[in-house]
């Protein structure tokens, strides 16, 4: 096990290397693509190997003390960024390279590298230029203390073991995981093994709301004053920078454009919504009056604590489909063995253990990944949850490909249910859904991995297509083509009845409009947020103002929702990336109608088309190649609207 001292002078060379390939090409006479461009894809090579290690190892090493020098390195490594972005001589030499008679992807790559210097603000005045420097320092330590907070607040409710009788509802290998400790009291906390089940399968109300508060309120009070300072600095650079506010700036470069764009978007998926939302919210107080005779008649309101729980009844006893027997398919392993054998199919790849990898944890899986003799590059899977690990699902990544250079390599960071001696890890199918999701993300990665110049490799196109691939991958969870070749039930290897996934589909409609309209709540945060002045934002009433306007729920007293919602940091004001990802997503999958999801002229197709171009090309340039045509609205708007 390395010590902090040993991991922070390891995970720095790359640091210390772009450095010096920073001083070798602002003092070099010699402007060219060979002498230039490609030493300046070099640094940014370098500078990444730090970035990425630091990054991921801040947020999963199981060592707090190797943890927190992660996140010194990331400091550094920001500042680094901070200081090059805005580098007027870097600016020059990039800017006096002739590349006017080289290829699309090299004038691509000069292009879009001057904006970006542009938009950071090089052509500003000095003392613009260092206190813009200064405000990304600041935003990378506060970006972190927030991410950190969130990660290391796990709270929980007790009950004491003579109140078994409370978990009620609960299956029992949930049970069975959750015994009494020395002092006689179940523990239940708030990570997502624990959260996500208890809230699906708990009876008892009560112990749903005192879970529902203690999860709704991580963060507090510390966050708070944290994100009131992101929010200042935000601001403070939007403005020194010729925008009116966060929200215009961040959008400026995206597909979407502008704030403006960005508002007049979440009142559109909101109207289309709206309707579908009140029909699932009828629904939902039907059966809380109908589960409480007595009281029915008196029950006016659904509490958002209920929902989950509501939600599976209707679909148990309406759609019939129960999601404690639907999970007996899941098993964590058949699961993941089952997604490599997929995308091995539909994207030509396979997957070779490696079995003496350096890894931060003995849980972490390793594969190398090849095409026939060709290696494609590596990928880490880290699945399961820990004390002090991130908290949600995603993929990082460790290494960015560059052609010729070296391999991509990516890391999917979950937290599932882990197989244990008492248990086969039995998954929720919403748990699945997300398993596939964050793969499309490593797929991207991985297959996009292979670009000449590091900017255009991997998951390197607009920020707000960046979901669409993932949301995409979504559907192989959902066909029962694709889930019989892996979901058997973990005691009679059955394999998922066809009926049983039918039924699946028709009760994944309902909720539907409630999941969008609460989509549509968090991205009407993410936005408002930076499009207000953080001087007079009051963050607690304009969130309670915001679910009342979006969504059919009630504020629950006692809950900080946004002093935990992480993506307030990495995606800023662009949470409408969901949904808008979500409209390209679905049309996407239009010429999967007609063939299946596992014919591979198609998916061959789309691998070479959209993911294997990284960001290459504009992603609107992208789908319009796979589709013959430019997407539009028509899959998304059917998709949400139709019974």
């Amino acid at each position: 096990m390395k010590n902090p001292e040993t991991f922070t002078t390891e995970c720095l060379v790359g640091l210390h290397r772009a450095e010096e390939l920073r001083a070798q090409i602002v003092t070099s006479p010699t402007r060219t693509i060979e002498a230039t461009l490609r030493v300046y894809n070099q640094l940014l090579l370098s500078a990444s190997a730090s970035n990425a290690m630091a990054g991921l190892l801040s947020e999963v090493h199981p060592d707090a003390a190797i943890r927190d020098a992660a996140r010194e390195v990331e400091q550094r490594v920001s500042k680094f960024y901070s200081e090059l972005a805005l580098d007027r001589d870097m600016y020059d030499a990039l800017a006096a390279v002739d590349v006017s008679g080289a290829d699309h992807d090299t004038q691509r790559f000069v292009a879009h590298s001057l904006r970006d210097y542009r938009r950071a603000g090089v052509d500003r005045p000095p003392e613009v230029r260092e206190r813009l420097k200064q405000i990304d320092e600041e935003l990378t330590k506060l970006g972190q203390q927030f991410g950190k907070t969130i990660s290391e607040d796990v709270r929980s409710i007790s009950i004491p073991s003579t109140d078994v009788a409370r978990l009620a509802g609960l299956p029992s290998d949930f049970i069975a995981a959750h015994l009494p400790d020395a002092s006689d009291t179940i523990t239940i906390t708030t990570d997502y093994p624990d959260y996500n089940p208890f809230m699906t399968y708990a009876a008892d109300d009560d112990l749903r709301h005192q879970l529902y508060v203690q999860f709704r309120s991580r963060g507090t009070p510390g966050n708070e004053p944290i994100l009131q300072a992101i929010l200042t600095l935000r601001a403070e650079k939007a403005q020194l920078l010729g925008f009116p506010n966060w929200a215009d700036y961040i959008t400026a470069d995206k597909m979407i454009g502008s704030g403006d764009a960005a508002a007049q978007f979440i009142e559109k998926v909101w109207k289309l919504a709206e309707r579908r939302a009140e029909a699932d919210y009828t629904q939902l107080l039907e059966q809380a009056r109908a589960i409480d005779p007595a009281n029915g008649p008196k029950t006016t309101v659904v509490h958002d604590w209920a929902k989950t729980y509501l939600e599976n009844l209707v679909k148990r006893e309406r759609y019939e489909v129960d999601a404690s027997i639907v999970r007996q398919y899941f098993p964590f392993t058949r699961v993941l063995d089952g997604l490599l054998a997929i995308t091995s199919q539909i994207f030509d790849l396979a997957y070779v253990p490696v079995r003496d990898a350096d890894v931060w944890h003995p849980s972490v899986k390793v594969y190398d990944v090849t095409r026939g003799e060709q290696p494609l590059g590596r990928i880490y899977l880290d699945m399961h949850p820990r004390d002090g690990k991130y908290k949600h699902a995603a993929q990082f990544p460790f290494k960015d490909g560059s052609l010729g250079v070296q391999l991509p390599e990516g890391v999917l960071v979950c937290n599932f249910p882990e197989p244990s001696a008492t248990g086969h890890g039995l998954m929720e199918h919403d748990d699945v859904v997300t398993m596939f999701h964050e793969f499309g993300h490593l797929m991207h990665h991985l297959l996009g991995g292979h670009r000449a110049w590091v900017t255009q490799s991997g998951v390197a196109t607009e920020w707000d297509f960046v979901e669409a691939p993932s949301q995409m991958f979504e559907e192989w969870a959902w066909s029962h083509d694709t889930l019989a070749r892996f979901a058997r039930h973990h005691e009679t290897g059955e394999v998922i009845p066809k009926t049983l996934v039918d039924k699946m589909r028709r009760a994944d409609k309902f909720g539907l409009g409630t999941a969008t309209v609460q989509q549509i709540f968090y991205a009407a945060i993410s936005l408002g947020f930076h499009r207000a002045d953080p001087t007079k934002l009051d963050q607690l009433a304009e969130v309670k103002k915001l679910q009342k306007r979006y969504t059919p729920f009630q504020y629950v007293p006692g809950t900080r929702f946004h002093a935990s919602f992480g993506h307030l940091v990495g995606y800023s004001a662009m949470y409408y990336t969901y949904q808008w990802s979500l409209v390209i997503a679905k049309d996407l999958l239009t010429p999967f109608e007609q063939t299946g999801l596992m014919k591979t002229a198609v998916t061959y197709a789309y691998r070479d088309k959209v993911l294997a171009m990284g960001g290459s090309r504009d992603a609107a340039e992208l789908v319009r190649d796979f589709l013959g045509r430019s997407y539009d609205f028509k899959a998304y708007e059917k998709f949400l609207t139709e019974p």
